[in-house]
């Protein structure tokens, strides 16, 4: 199933890629293929296991300490049909087809992010691990929790590790996380009208319960300075939020030259994140930690904005959401395998010297040239043991292009 993907470059249905490819390779009938999908007892956390297992291999001695990253968040797919199993109304807060609500499927899923050495430069890449569906049985933010120990799991409590996540997403299942996990950051952006409060004063000595927190803190608390080369202007100090249970956190306000603000969290200091930013290849996002290391944490929370790029990658060009399956085992199965085959385009060139030319491409570039070569690799394996006559060659290459 993989390979007819790389072959027809894209899935269409489990019925077209085996009519168009798998077929003449293999003798396995169809209804093993649909069987496989809907019926045969496949592990998806093992699926993500390895995904993670090769990804961690992939870092380098010299970069084991330095910062892996995880992302969270969830997407849509509309389905029209009324047969898919799990098929119920959602709220679409971008309103892609003129519509604040759609029906389909919402996913929940989880990336990765890995340092390794381009050039010289730290690079980070970027790829989902996983996906699952939501089915009401289970909150969203349980469901990525769960994803988010799974791969914990996985990484072990000797690697420094930082979660980002949307405003969405900083609630108890989450802002948990990092009391589980000794070695785990969290930088979320949160609400603008989030309460903060001041550092606890000084114990006086006098009886009575000392306070847990200091005085209420507005914006206006924040001393503001700008950043060069960016329209943002950026504060940030030590607070106390009631969304992390009271713990001290560092709390960054941004603010653009037309007055809009946010306010992002990180759970750790600045000074406590192993993000070597000087040698990272991150364009503008850069030049927040560059301009104060305090303000690190927003030079690493704009690694989130890669699950949304993979969110549009694997939409328009690795037919997420355009499944015919029915059932909730046969989409997840499905939409994982696609996924899998996604996130090893991307980590390839780095997994094996043999694709090293392929490092700067993207995944579906990586799908095409690769593709590419096992159409030709199968064309002269034909031609060479007499299946196909000279005559036969452009009818032979017409149809399976």
């Amino acid at each position: 199933m993989l390979l007819s993907v790389l072959c027809l470059n894209g899935f269409q249905s489990i019925s077209y890629n085996f009519e168009h490819f798998i077929d003449d390779i293999s003798d396995t009938k169809l209804n093993s293929y649909y069987f496989t999908m809907n019926e045969s007892r496949i592990d998806l956390s093992q699926w993500m296991k390895n995904m993670v297992r090769i990804a961690l291999s992939l870092i380098p001695d010299k970069l084991l300490n330095d910062l892996i990253i995880l992302s969270i968040d969830d997407t849509m797919a509309e389905k029209y049909g009324e047969h898919f199993e799990n098929r119920t109304k959602l709220f679409d807060h971008a309103g892609h087809n003129g519509s604040n609500y759609l029906n389909g499927h919402c996913f929940v899923s989880i990336m990765m992010s890995i340092p390794v050495f381009d050039n010289g430069v730290i690079r980070y890449l970027s790829f989902p691990v996983s996906y699952r569906m939501w089915t009401k049985e289970k909150t969203k933010l349980a469901m990525a929790a769960d994803m988010v120990k799974e791969v914990m799991d996985m990484i072990g409590s000797q690697r420094n590790v930082c979660l980002c996540c949307d405003s969405w997403y900083p609630k108890v299942e989450i802002t948990e996380l990092p009391q589980q996990y000794d070695n785990l950051a969290l930088i979320c952006n949160v609400r603008y009208d989030t309460a903060l409060y001041d550092l606890p004063p000084a114990k006086t000595g006098k009886k009575g319960r000392p306070k847990v927190r200091g005085k209420k803190l507005s914006f206006n608390d924040f001393e503001f300075s700008p950043v060069d080369g960016t329209d943002y202007s950026v504060g940030s100090r030590r607070v106390i939020t009631k969304l992390l249970g009271n713990m001290p956190v560092h709390a960054i306000v941004t603010k653009t030259k037309n007055g809009t603000q946010r306010l992002f969290i990180c759970t750790k200091s600045p000074d406590e994140l192993n993000f070597d930013f000087t040698v990272s290849d991150l364009g503008k996002a850069s030049l927040f930690a560059k301009s104060d290391v305090q303000f690190l944490p927003l030079t690493v929370y704009s690694m989130r904005w890669n699950i949304e790029v993979a969110y549009y990658e694997q939409k328009k060009f690795w037919s997420f959401g355009a499944y015919m399956l029915r059932s909730k085992v046969g989409i997840e199965r499905l939409t994982n395998l696609l996924t899998v085959l996604y996130a090893f385009m991307t980590i390839l060139p780095f997994y094996d010297d043999t694709f090293l030319s392929l490092v700067h491409s993207s995944p579906q570039q990586s799908r095409f040239v690769i593709g590419m070569t096992i159409w030709q690799e199968l064309f002269f394996e034909a031609f060479e043991d007499g299946h196909i006559s000279s005559k036969n060659l452009l009818s032979f290459a017409c149809s399976h292009h």
